[in-house]
């Protein structure tokens, strides 16, 4: 991986867990349970790519 590949990956993680943040606070605010969950599962994976990519 370059260079320039592993500086767009980190600005797309930068960018997507604070939206998936929001979404999931968004969807508490509507009590939208199904929302929630899948915003948790993809602010979740968003968080964990980091530790996928170093094996």
């Amino acid at each position: 991986m370059s260079a320039s590949e592993s500086a767009v990956l980190l600005l797309l993680l930068l960018l997507l867990f604070p939206f998936s943040i929001v979404q999931m606070k968004s969807a508490l605010d509507q009590e939208d349970l199904e929302g929630f969950y899948i915003w948790t599962c993809v602010a979740s994976f968003i968080a964990g790519l980091p530790f996928m990519t170093t094996f």
